[in-house]
């Protein structure tokens, strides 16, 4: 007989992988971009820092306290600039500038698109780069 599990464990199970984690924070910003959904957004990251070991060990690798780390991610308001990429920078990501399309610009867009790329976990201060798609 298989075993049955919940999508929450095989969620857990693939958000362990560093490089899936990033790819769904990157899907995650990007429906972010789209529905303005802070909550979601932040509940999302939650599941990828629970995955990769949760909320007190990033506090540790953020030196953010795990209170305030928890807090920041429960809320509906948007995190500080610093704290999200403290946060990124922990995961082995930073955040980056990338031009929007002619067809993408509009009033209703925002004026830059930003995405989450890989960096080395070793990179003391995140990098805000331009990538030419």
């Amino acid at each position: 007989m298989s075993e049955y599990r919940t999508l929450r464990d095989f969620q857990m199970e693939q958000l362990a992988d560093r490089t899936a984690a990033i790819n769904y924070l990157q899907v995650t910003l990007e429906e972010y971009q789209v529905d303005g959904d802070m909550p979601f957004f932040l509940r999302e990251i939650r599941t990828v820092l629970e995955a990769q070991g949760g909320i007190a060990k990033l506090a540790k690798r953020t030196d953010i306290e795990p209170a305030v780390l928890s807090e920041m991610l429960t809320s509906d308001a948007a995190p500080r600039l610093d704290m999200f990429s403290s946060i990124l920078t922990a995961l082995g990501c930073r955040l980056s500038i990338q031009p929007l399309e002619a067809t993408e610009c509009s009033t209703e867009s925002v004026a830059g698109e930003m995405s989450i790329v890989s960096s080395k976990l070793s990179s003391p201060n995140p990098e805000v780069v331009e990538e030419k798609g």
